[in-house]
């Protein structure tokens, strides 16, 4: 199903700039298990930089991009949790969309670092409603019924695609954050294991 949005996005759905900020949206929340709220606002008004995704949150490495949620569901003492995303060699690559998206953000509008990662071409930050009714949309375009889906779909996704590809029980829950089985903590996931799990995740 991502491999459709993405080809849909691709071939032009609104203007280019917002086509790629879907795009990069979309990918991101997959490969990072996210909850629709980690990467969009309820209201652009109420955007925070202390709470919600910056540009600043987003740290290139050699092989892999690291994003940092100031909160999530399961954090609630707002830790930080960073998810590392790696860089795959395929078609759709969470590293490559998240650099171009970079790229060609800082050539549509001047940033600082603490603005909002993902924009509409308002230079809004991107709420929760808009994308969901974008993404709406495209899935009606692509065939699918889009009233089965919604802002937990990309996290369901990832999740259900990883079982498929027969990823680890404990991988799958590291990667999605959860926490409802104890002994995953004590488990050690290592970066080539994570990175190994995100390449399979890619072959679905």
């Amino acid at each position: 199903m991502l491999e459709k949005i993405v080809n849909c996005l691709r071939k032009g759905f609104c203007s280019k700039f917002t086509d790629l900020m879907l795009r990069t949206a979309c990918i991101v929340a997959f490969y990072g298990f996210l909850r629709c709220g980690e990467f969009t606002v309820s209201k652009a008004a109420q955007f925070d930089p202390d709470i919600n995704l910056c540009i600043e949150d987003v740290v290139f490495h050699t092989d892999l991009v690291v994003l940092k949620l100031k909160q999530s569901k399961t954090d609630p003492f707002r830790k930080g949790i960073n998810i590392k995303l790696h860089k795959l060699g395929q078609l759709i690559c969470p590293y490559k969309t998240l650099l171009e998206y970079i790229q060609v953000r800082k050539e549509f509008s001047p940033i600082n670092q603490t603005d909002p990662l993902f924009i509409t071409i308002d230079k809004k930050p991107l709420e929760r409603q808009y994308f969901l009714t974008c993404i709406k949309k495209v899935l009606d375009l692509c065939g699918f019924n889009s009233s089965h889906y919604n802002g937990h779909s990309f996290r369901i996704g990832a999740a259900t695609s990883a079982g498929k590809a027969k990823i680890e029980d404990h991988l799958i829950k590291t990667l999605g954050r959860w926490s409802s089985d104890s002994y995953i903590r004590y488990i050690r996931v290592t970066p080539a294991s994570i990175k190994s799990a995100q390449n399979r995740l890619s072959r679905i």
